[in-house]
């Protein structure tokens, strides 16, 4: 029987109160994992750990504001220590406003930025230097289809996280030879709280009604159902585990068959 066993490891994992990165760390938590759970509200986060404690895992609760100064690298080295080191990365905090493209406001713009383009980059500077006295380790982006399937009402979200794809690209490159692997998972619609808040942003955009709109979405979708947030905290799982020892510098869409391109 194949199984990954992540024992020993330890894992820093942002967006932790719910959704998918909740499921990140409760899945990373299952295969033995050490987690240390990053997000604004420490009351979600508290309920998290203590939901991986009764389950025999371990994780650390770490309220924290991403998008303030220096935040993110004082939150990884914070993680470090009460972890005692660090193997593996997940970024997944962001916000995506819907809007439409010529009305976007530069106040959802600059918190898009800040929180899934600036912070993700920051808590990765700090974390390299830490993986690298591991012998490797792994670091995962959690962005979307918005950069690479667009919807005219995407709004704000699809700009960090084309940045990030291209950042992606380049970090693999550059940290590959340290036995360090960078990847990238595209959720398609999922069924989480942020896209309960989405819905009805777009029925509020588009004079739809909410159903109309969840019903236009799956339609779109060949495999006809969301994703969940298991499907993709088990892509990742895969992705850090040694069962991907060769896979870097990639992206995985886990859409349902949504997003569907040939390129030469």
């Amino acid at each position: 029987m194949i199984s990954i066993d992540l024992s020993g490891k330890c894992a820093f994992v942002t967006g932790a109160s719910q959704g998918i990165g909740r499921a990140c760390a409760e899945w990373l938590a299952r295969a033995g994992a050490s987690i240390a759970l990053v997000a604004r509200s420490e009351e979600n986060l508290r309920e998290v750990a203590a939901g991986i404690a009764a389950g025999g895992g371990r994780a650390e609760a770490l309220p924290a504001d991403l998008t303030e100064s220096g935040r993110p690298a004082s939150m990884v080295a914070e993680a470090a220590a009460r972890l005692g080191g660090l193997d593996i990365v997940v970024n997944v905090a962001g916000v995506s406003r819907r809007s439409d493209p010529i009305d976007v406001s530069n106040d959802d713009i600059d918190l898009a930025i800040d929180l899934k383009l600036r912070a993700s980059v920051e808590i990765t500077k700090a974390a390299v230097p830490l993986l690298r006295e591991r012998g490797g380790g792994s670091i995962i982006f959690i962005s979307g289809l918005s950069h690479v399937h667009t919807h005219v009402f995407h709004g704000s979200g699809c700009i960090p996280n084309a940045a990030l794809a291209a950042y992606k690209h380049q970090l693999a490159k550059r940290v590959a030879p340290d036995g360090i692997r960078v990847n990238m998972v595209n959720p398609g619609a999922t069924a989480t709280p942020r896209m309960a808040r989405q819905t009805k942003r777009a029925s509020e955009l588009t004079g739809k009604t909410i159903d109309e709109v969840k019903a236009k979405r799956l339609a779109a979708i060949p495999m006809g159902r969301f994703v969940s947030a298991d499907d993709i905290a088990t892509t990742v799982l895969y992705l850090v585990s040694d069962l991907a020892g060769s896979v870097t510098g990639n992206s995985i869409n886990v859409d349902g068959g949504e997003c569907q391109a040939v390129r030469v």
